[in-house]
């Protein structure tokens, strides 16, 4: 016959083992969600390389804009996206700016819509706002015009161009970072 002292040290053994298992099983997800990389705040903004424009472009160097894509390489979670979109910037001439282009983000400052290119403007199709190619509104309700991004030449290839691609907070007059 088993001794009652070997019987509750089993039980008391039995009972923290189980204690483990059940935190164990509780405090995993719950410490992979804190340690999340979705969870972290993004890097600094750094240049990245603008797809699809070319300084030289004959219809840039005609005045028309031209959109081009931010791509990096992204990682969700565990997940590795090695050419995701980031953003739409448009490049637009200016030949009174320091470098003879101005680069804007195609978003609007409004809501947050894509703006497109009209008929000598840039256009938002969710409010019929109107923004001019120096960026300042024509029409439209947003509180500023759109936002203009840091940019400079490739110093492998000049025609490039570099972007400090940023994303900014909607429905304000300040230009706002959102990190």
């Amino acid at each position: 016959m088993a001794h009652p002292d070997d019987r509750r040290s089993f039980l008391r053994w039995a009972t923290l083992g189980l204690g483990a298992v059940f935190g164990a099983i509780l405090g995993v997800p719950a410490v992979l969600y804190l340690i999340d990389p979705r969870n972290k705040k993004t890097r600094p903004s750094e240049l990245r390389l603008v797809d699809g424009v070319r300084l030289d472009d004959a219809e840039l160097n005609q005045g028309v804009p031209k959109q081009g894509v931010i791509r990096d390489v992204r990682v969700d979670a565990w997940t590795l996206h090695p050419s995701d979109a980031l953003g739409r910037v448009w490049v637009v001439p200016a030949p009174n700016a320091p470098r003879g282009f101005r680069v804007f983000t195609t978003i609007c400052p409004h809501m947050g819509c894509s703006v497109n290119l009209g008929e000598g403007e840039f256009a938002c199709p969710c409010h019929s706002a109107r923004f001019g190619f120096d960026g300042a509104q024509i029409v439209g309700p947003a509180l500023r015009g759109m936002d203009e991004l840091d940019w400079e030449p490739d110093p492998t290839d000049p025609q490039r161009i570099l972007v400090r691609y940023e994303s900014f907070q909607a429905a304000t007059s300040a230009k706002t970072p959102i990190h």
